[in-house]
């Protein structure tokens, strides 16, 4: 029997669009390597996610034949998850991974490290850089010294990088110098898929899925011969998403509770189907998109109030800020029902946002939106910027709820024109520091030694300044000169008592004068008005007579 034409098109049809509304599946990664550094064998993460060993691997480092890295298990092994932690390979000396084959296109890199003591290496002596082809990823960079101001001792560092046809990818360590150590405890490599993902290259991507670049320029191209860091991935409104509950990428979703600098609502329905006609069903977990935070239901309160969010980057770098949005409200039905606006960084990053209207009128429709903002050097020299992302409602009439939701966010920091994604320096290493030290002890010693000596000339000055006084003033009795009396008096309290000189002071009597307040209302008549002269920072200011009817 043959088959219609055009009942096979109906079909495939039907067939693609129940495929993309169904619930999110797994993206089977081309490239899913997930390396264990420092042993051998298979091994088993408490996700159940298996490990390969670097030992008699393939993917053994390349090194000097007589700089060799060593392998060693932690002195002290972390709690939970073991894999890939529990083993590192340090070395005094650069090393390189080189996987291959890998398939072209874009992948996730992710770095895990955990800062402890390792055999006959002290956990505060690792500083180095990490390279990836020609891309500069960590430099000066102290595992140990990230994981105290994290206050943990394990964590993981992701890059998305693109390997084109033919190439290797090319991991280099590089200690900081012969007396500090570089190490790695697992290295992981997926692939990505092309489309809906981070990148956007010019002539490739369609035009609703180029970023809008903040305050800039209409567009902005993220190319393949950038990289990206990822800074934050957050599942705004709900908990944090484990690696194995993600759609095959194996990212890590934190919960958004350190950043939310506003109060806000948490609408969830953990049992609606999403449809996604927008987007892949790839492009985050379906739990992002059955969570969110909004205001809440008071529009009066609303109005004048934004949701915030605060997140900490470094300076000197533009960003890709991505959020994600899927209206889920039971009382939201249609275009116009809540309409908002995105500040980013204090920017309008878009005016009017209308959820329903970019779903086309469907409700449960995931969609993301992404932006690139540019966060410029500090002119204070501050490294560090917090990056707020507001949304405020729009009031105007006919629209029925003034309130303002998000789903997620993630925010990646964009490699440089030389492919650098380094921040700030870390603290230079105590040795490379010690000759600074030196000379700062003899800058320091000769400091002092000015500081005393002009201490003492200064004394020396005042008591040849003050012998002379009283030379003079003994003078003056002794030979009955006269000296006019200078205008100077010491102002009171305000309170009505007698006060007179102690005995302490060395100043002559004829020097300083005090008024009690009884005779300042009378030399001012009660302080009247007629009499003040002016205003100053200490109060009004008068005119009185005094003694022989002398005007002050």
């Amino acid at each position: 029997m043959k088959t219609h034409p055009n009942l096979t098109a109906i079909l495939f049809f039907l067939l693609f669009h129940i495929t993309i509304a169904s619930s999110a599946p797994l993206d089977m990664a081309v490239d899913n390597i997930a390396l264990s550094c420092g042993t051998s064998g298979n091994t088993k993460a408490a996700d159940q996610r298996e490990w390969v060993g670097d030992l008699g691997s393939k993917f053994f480092p390349t090194e000097e034949s007589n700089h060799k890295s060593i392998t060693s298990p932690a002195q002290s092994q972390a709690s939970g998850d073991t894999v890939p932690y529990k083993t590192a390979r340090l070395s005094y000396f650069p090393f390189t991974y080189v996987f291959i084959p890998v398939t072209p296109g874009p992948k996730f890199l992710r770095l895990y490290f955990y800062s402890a003591s390792y055999s006959g290496f002290d956990k505060s002596k690792d500083y180095f850089t990490v390279k990836a082809g020609s891309f500069t990823l960590l430099k000066n960079f102290s595992a140990s010294i990230l994981a105290d101001s994290l206050k943990k001792p394990t964590f993981v560092k992701e890059f998305c990088i693109n390997v084109e046809k033919n190439q290797k990818l090319n991991l280099t360590f590089i200690p900081f110098s012969s007396n500090y150590y570089a190490f790695i405890n697992g290295i992981e490599i997926v692939s990505m898929p092309i489309e809906y993902m981070y990148y956007s290259p010019q002539g490739f991507t369609k035009d609703e899925l180029v970023p809008k670049y903040v305050g800039q320029g209409p567009q902005f191209f993220i190319n393949y011969s950038m990289a990206l860091e990822m800074v934050y991935r957050l599942n705004v409104g709900g908990n944090s998403i484990s690696p194995m509950e993600d759609t095959g990428m194996f990212r890590e979703w934190s919960d958004d509770r350190n950043y939310l600098w506003s109060g806000g609502w948490n609408p969830s329905d953990p049992t609606v189907k999403l449809k996604y006609s927008k987007i892949p069903n790839y492009t985050a977990p379906d739990t992002v998109y059955r969570t969110a935070i909004s205001m809440g239901p008071n529009s009066t309160v609303n109005s004048v109030s934004n949701l915030t969010w605060g997140l900490p980057v470094d300076t000197g770098f533009d960003y890709l800020v991505r959020l994600h949005f899927c209206e889920i409200d039971a009382m939201v039905n249609s275009v116009n029902s809540r309409v908002f606006t995105i500040y980013i960084d204090y920017q309008i990053a878009e005016e009017r946002v209308d959820v329903m209207s970019w779903a086309d009128d469907n409700k449960y429709t995931p969609i993301f939106k992404d932006y690139i903002v540019k966060i410029q050097n500090n002119k204070d020299g501050e490294k560090k910027h917090i990056l707020s992302i507001d949304l405020h409602p729009i009031t105007d009439l006919g629209i029925i709820y003034w309130d303002a939701f998000l789903n997620g966010v993630e925010v990646f920091k964009l490699s440089d024109s030389d492919g650098n994604l380094v921040g700030p320096s870390m603290a230079p290493p105590l040795l490379d520091q010690q000759p600074a030290l030196t000379a700062n002890k003899f800058s320091t010693k000769k400091t002092i030694f000015i500081a005393i000596g002009s201490g003492v000339g200064f004394l020396l000055v005042l008591t040849l300044v003050c012998c002379m006084v009283l030379w003079k003033s003994k003078k003056t009795k002794r030979y009955g000169s006269y000296h006019p009396q200078p205008k100077w008096w010491c102002w009171p309290f305000p309170y009505n008592r007698k006060l007179t000189r102690t005995k302490a002071s060395s100043l002559p009597e004829v020097l300083c004068r005090y008024f009690t307040l009884n005779e300042l209302k009378t030399a001012t008549d009660n302080f009247n008005e007629e009499l003040l002269i002016g205003v100053g920072g200490f109060g009004k200011v008068y005119k009185g007579l005094i003694d022989n009817g002398n005007v002050y």
